[in-house]
């Protein structure tokens, strides 16, 4: 069973359509909701929406943190557009749960009589604030799967810090140094998973998971006419989980910059014995295959 901590954002909502598509083998328990490529209220909205779309209403929802551990979330509507998505969804008429992410998480990791999978999308304040709350957690989760970081390669933000970390740096260095059994997939990997505009496009002869997805895309190519590729770092956590041999990792212990203004968010591997498998490199053919398969596409070489 996987709990997916999210930010939606316009690679959030193709990853969770990749969960929820036709080819994925995946129990999905419920997702969290957090601040950061939207305010709160619109990630929430847009995870519920998307939900909506493909009649998951089953899948629970809760509401996660309005800010970061200190300070404030900067936002991307400027990359993700209007609301957080480049397209528009109806309102949707599924609620979120009583009860916040923490205790949602706290509840269901408890409950379960086998360990958990936790995907984390956005920034990681739930997760931390988990970990804070309960000291027990990091023995239940089996595995954490965590879209971050830019080990050894530029950022996106700023030239150190990818937009995860950098938004609640403090949140990624507490989960990174619990000793949760990490998978970090960082800008390195999805930087290698690019989808151009006839990929987007193909996305369109499918079912109404990648439909949406293409849709999302060609929205984004859209407000975006000078850039010929879109990078899919959400997506490649997804499929990480699903496979995990796309990917080729390094292990050894992260630790990610909290104090330095100038280099907030910036994570840094020290290689050797330790709880985070880092990405090197992505099988791109292997992501592209479960990515089109996930969403019910026909392949396609984008």
């Amino acid at each position: 069973m996987v709990l997916i901590d999210t930010d939606p954002g316009t690679d959030d909502a193709i990853a969770l359509l990749m969960a929820l598509g036709p080819g994925a083998p995946l129990e999905v328990g419920g997702l969290t909701t957090v601040g950061g490529n939207a305010r709160l209220a619109d990630a929430t909205r847009n995870a519920l929406a998307v939900l909506e779309y493909l009649d998951r209403g089953d899948v629970p929802v809760a509401r996660g943190a309005s800010r970061p551990l200190r300070g404030s979330y900067p936002y991307a509507y400027g990359f993700h557009g209007p609301r957080g998505l480049t397209v528009r969804l109806p309102e949707p008429t599924i609620t979120t749960q009583d009860g916040d992410a923490v205790d949602f998480l706290q509840r269901n990791l408890r409950s379960r009589s086998s360990q958990t999978t936790l995907l984390a999308l956005g920034p990681l304040t739930n997760v931390a604030r988990l970990l804070r709350a309960d000291p027990d957690a990091p023995s239940l989760v089996s595995r954490l799967v965590v879209m971050g970081g830019a080990v050894g390669v530029p950022g996106n933000v700023t030239p150190h810090a990818e937009f995860n970390f950098h938004s609640d740096p403090e949140a990624a260095g507490e989960v990174l140094a619990s000793g949760i059994e990490t998978t970090l997939v960082d800008l390195r990997v999805c930087r290698q998973a690019a989808i151009s505009r006839d990929g987007a496009t193909r996305l369109l002869a499918g079912g109404p998971a990648a439909r949406l997805a293409g849709g999302i895309l060609l929205g984004w190519f859209q407000r975006n006419p000078g850039r010929d590729a879109y990078e899919l770092c959400d997506p490649v956590a997804m499929a990480a989980l699903l496979d995990p041999g796309i990917l080729r990792t390094r292990r050894g212990s992260v630790e990610v910059e909290t104090c330095d203004q100038d280099r907030l968010g910036e994570s840094t591997l020290t290689p050797g014995p330790g709880p985070v498998m880092v990405s090197t490199e992505l099988d791109g053919k292997r992501f592209f295959d479960l990515f089109y398969r996930t969403l019910g596409a026909p392949a396609f070489d984008p």
